[in-house]
């Protein structure tokens, strides 16, 4: 009886040792989650939820740009921010340090009019704020340059033309 007493606490231990390590998120993508829902919440958004299959997603992109860190777009099936930041700094850049960059691009939003003033880029901050989007997956990375890149995905995509990021829409519009 004692011996089924320890397989079965046994069995149950590396179960949720499992479990755990599955769903256990890093340091960084705790503060890539944090910093994206931190500025969804003020805009009265719902926040996100974080997703390792993005992640992964970001992270093998971000392998192909360690050589030249280029702030080019996988052009994969997932909204998608990228960040470059030099290495001429006296510290590295942060997963925290590069969402507020694409926030800080509110400034040049108009609500109103649902577009970027002249000359200035938007783009990251509506795939924050878009709406429908529900999940998020980051990968942070150095290149040989020693800038640091920042890849994160969105599922479901934002940005449609057109579309105010603020609102929800019909499921169609992701399917053409």
């Amino acid at each position: 009886m004692k011996q089924t007493k320890t397989c079965i606490f046994s069995y149950t231990f590396v179960i949720f040792l499992v479990a755990y390590k599955t769903n256990a998120i890093s340091q960084n993508d705790k503060e890539f989650l944090e910093a994206h829902n931190k500025a969804r919440l003020r805009s009265g958004l719902p926040a996100f939820s974080y997703d390792q299959s993005l992640a992964n997603f970001a992270r093998k992109y971000a392998s192909t740009r360690a050589n030249d860190c280029a702030l080019k777009h996988s052009n994969g099936p997932y909204g998608e921010n990228l960040f470059w930041g030099s290495a001429d700094g006296a510290s590295k850049w942060t997963p925290k340090d590069a969402v507020y960059a694409w926030i800080k691009e509110h400034n040049y939003y108009d609500k109103a009019t649902n577009s970027c003033m002249p000359g200035k880029k938007c783009g990251h901050y509506t795939q924050i704020m878009w709406r429908d989007t529900k999940k998020v997956g980051c990968a942070l990375s150095y290149c040989k340059n020693k800038g640091t890149y920042v890849v994160c995905e969105y599922d479901p995509a934002g940005n449609v033309e057109g579309l105010s990021p603020f609102v929800e829409h019909d499921p169609y519009v992701y399917s053409n």
